[in-house]
């Protein structure tokens, strides 16, 4: 029976494909910036990736009108689906916004493009092969289930992943160490100090039932257990404190490790083919808008180095032990993080770089092509 019902999904989608190609012409182009063409499928696969990111961003403005109702015993505890076309982004409606945000990108990718071709920049063999691994990697991980029936291969769905190179292609040819608009190290390293920091830690979460004796009696509460967890931890932040343990003699302790002479030897083998931090139990904690934001960040950046606390969770459900290190004492971090600091000065100069670039390249599109795909008819994954 299960042969059966794969059969008839096969058969199924090889339909929906072949009613995809009777509309569309296989290379149709939709979209075309400059000199940079896109064909419809590309435009879909941009529309698909639009809705993905609008339907996150939908999932999170609801998630936090929850949160606030809560805080006044106001919320909406119905389990209806979601009507994702009925919400807003941006005061745009659900539609608009997908579209929008799907031609947006082309735009961007047309003008990242052309300004590479121009500059006789070309996306690296190493960056080029990382994105075909990873674009087979998600392919097979399940993404065909999403791009297949709405008519994206795995071909266009590859190119689109090389193509993401082009935009940081092209921004470290301005703002990268040997660029035309390099970025003084002294700004680099000051913006990595005033946005990143580092700390070992250690997560503890708060039991949520009490345990019971082998008489079926309440051995601890919660309450009683919780309270030792705390104890626990002060007391190994004050032996932190006072130099009587290493943070590792504590993290094994806490976390009963033993470390056999393979997993060893193993770890040194990846610290010898990859950049590794000194410091393994590192946690690295970012800012607000840095892609590393950590609920700790701003607890750990007022703390001294050597320095060590232990904090409650925000959600009230666990407790952690933060002992803050040096991260500039590591180059790891000044290597790792470079391009992400970079991008932290000067993205702002360059968004407003391409959309001027934009202007200046004829945009046409092929309405016939790009009218065909609605968001409402993208076809969602089965949940079967």
């Amino acid at each position: 029976m299960k042969n059966v019902k794969r059969m008839i999904a096969g058969v199924l989608v090889l339909a929906m494909l072949a009613s995809f190609s009777a509309c569309h012409k296989k290379g149709e182009i939709a979209v075309t910036v400059g000199d940079v063409e896109f064909t419809s499928a590309y435009y879909m696969c941009a529309l698909i990736n639009a809705n993905l990111e609008a339907r996150s961003k939908v999932d999170e403005q609801l998630a936090a009108e929850q949160a606030d109702a809560e805080e006044t015993d106001a919320a909406d505890t119905s389990t209806d689906e979601v009507d994702y076309y009925s919400q807003k982004i941006d005061d745009k409606s659900f539609v608009t916004w997908v579209e929008d945000t799907a031609m947006d990108y082309l735009k961007k990718m047309g003008a990242y493009k052309t300004l590479c071709k121009e500059n006789d920049l070309e996306v690296a063999e190493e960056d080029r092969a990382n994105a075909e691994m990873y674009a087979s990697y998600y392919w097979s991980y399940g993404y065909s289930a999403y791009f297949e029936p709405n008519g994206v291969s795995q071909d266009t769905y590859t190119q689109y992943m090389i193509d993401a190179y082009y935009a940081n292609l092209y921004f470290d040819f301005l703002y990268g160490a040997d660029g035309e608009k390099a970025i003084a190290e002294k700004t680099v390293a000051k913006t990595m100090t005033d946005n990143f920091v580092i700390a070992d830690t250690i997560e503890v979460s708060y039991p949520t039932e009490d345990t019971t004796d082998e008489n079926g009696e309440t051995a601890k509460t919660v309450a009683d257990q919780t309270a030792d967890l705390k104890a626990e931890l002060k007391e190994y932040a004050a032996a932190l404190a006072d130099g009587t343990k290493t943070f590792e003699e504590v993290y094994k302790v806490y976390n009963t490790e033993e470390e056999t002479e393979t997993e060893t030897e193993d770890k040194q083998e990846d610290e010898e083919e990859n950049a590794q931090p000194q410091d393994a139990r590192a946690t690295l904690m970012g800012a607000e808008d840095t892609g590393y934001e950590s609920e700790y960040y701003d607890t750990v950046k007022a703390m001294k180095t050597g320095e060590v606390k232990t904090v409650e969770k925000e959600d009230g459900t666990g407790i952690t032990l933060l002992l803050k290190q040096d991260i500039t004492a590591d180059p790891y971090y000044q290597k790792t993080l470079d391009t992400t600091v970079r991008h932290l000065i000067a993205d702002d100069e360059y968004d407003k770089l391409i959309e001027e670039k934009i202007k200046t390249l004829d945009v046409s599109v092929n309405n016939y092509a790009v009218k065909q795909f609605k968001v409402k008819k993208i076809k969602e994954p089965s949940a079967e």
